[in-house]
């Protein structure tokens, strides 16, 4: 029969474990909502009206916020855990080091870029699409710029 610590390790690693699925939750339905949408944008061969595509970028701006917003607060539970953890029970070295070697501090910044550039490459394909009719033969970025009157 294990003693209360053992069930307090067992708890902890059954808690923690939540978290990480949890976090490949959330990347899952990160990338499972972009493919979509940039296959759908790329390979759509009619016009997109302007309110349509404001609209749809306006959604996918406000759900990358939302899921970048989750998947940093669940890494820093992660990692939390994990120090919390590595503080208290210095008696499972083994495990300590596993968590120390698993510890993802940076992993919060790298969220903020691969979103970021999800949704500018997002950005990107929408105004390429709309924007041709608005900047003649310009395309891409400078497109944009004119269109925004930079």
């Amino acid at each position: 029969m294990p003693d209360q610590t053992d069930r307090d390790v067992l708890e902890y690693l059954r808690v923690y474990v939540m978290v990480w699925q949890k976090i490949d939750f959330i990347w899952g339905m990160f990338l499972t909502t972009y493919l979509p949408l940039m296959g759908f944008i790329n390979f759509y061969q009619k016009d997109i009206s302007p309110i349509f595509a404001l609209l749809m970028t306006l959604a996918v701006g406000l759900f990358t916020l939302i899921n970048g917003r989750a998947l940093r607060a669940h890494y820093d539970i992660a990692n939390t855990m994990s120090a919390e953890f590595r503080r208290l029970n210095r008696s499972y070295p083994d495990l300590n080091g596993a968590l120390s070697r698993r510890a993802n501090m940076m992993k919060p910044g790298s969220v903020a870029l691969t979103h970021y550039l999800a949704f500018a490459g997002f950005v990107y394909l929408v105004a390429g699409r709309v924007l041709p009719g608005v900047c003649g033969t310009q395309t891409g970025w400078s497109c944009i710029g004119m269109w925004l009157g930079l």
